[in-house]
């Protein structure tokens, strides 16, 4: 009988929470005039998106040998470029100068962050002065390399002082040799292939056929 007792009461007990329950959710959490559940509306406003200020060059590079050569200047906000308003600084004018034309100036070698403000945003970006090559010659005497061995080339530039981080490297076939851009050439298999050094300031090249042996 105790048993029948205690289930009945706990099917009663689960009847009346279950209609309060029930009652709160028909009435919003309310009770009269009085809020059981305080619940926050929710907007249908969305955040405002800022705008983001970029500032791009023309040229990676200037050249501290040629004081004529400039690079322009480009500066956008969200997707829209802006002219008008737009304050540009340089961080080492040592370096790098900005002409009344908002363009920038070589002076020496070096780095040089430019800074530009437009409606309380600021972008920035680095710009490099450097000695550019004149000329480029491969000097390795080795003209054949090992499956599975590496061979460094050596590539004289003039002057000495030039700047090498322009410098690209590539191989005409990766199955049979591979390069990294410090020059290292990694033969894969048997054949032949050429090793081209690119230099991207100047857009010169200069290429050196070699054979890859078992």
């Amino acid at each position: 009988m105790r048993s029948k007792r205690v289930l009945v009461i706990s099917i009663i007990i689960f009847i009346i929470v279950a209609a309060v329950a029930l009652f709160l959710v028909l009435n919003k959490g309310h009770v009269g005039s009085y809020a059981l559940v305080h619940t926050e509306p929710v907007s249908t406003e969305t955040a405002t998106i800022l705008p983001q200020l970029k500032l791009e060059f023309d040229k990676e590079y200037l050249s501290s040998k040629n004081k004529k050569e400039t690079a322009t200047m480009r500066v956008i906000a969200g997707d829209e470029i802006v002219t008008d308003g737009v304050e540009f600084s340089s961080s080492d004018e040592k370096i790098v100068k900005i002409n009344d034309d908002n363009e920038l100036v070589p002076v020496s070698d070096g780095k040089a962050t430019i800074t530009a403000t437009y409606d309380g945003m600021d972008a920035k970006e680095t710009i490099r002065v450097i000695t550019p090559i004149k000329s480029m010659t491969f000097t390795s005497t080795n003209s054949t390399v090992r499956v599975g061995k590496d061979l460094q080339m050596k590539l004289k530039v003039t002057p000495s002082d030039a700047c090498i981080d322009t410098l690209q490297y590539s191989s005409s076939d990766e199955e049979i040799a591979l390069v990294d851009n410090s020059g290292i050439v990694t033969g894969v298999a048997p054949g032949k292939v050429t090793i081209t050094v690119y230099d991207t300031y100047t857009e010169t090249e200069k290429k050196v056929n070699l054979t890859i042996k078992k």
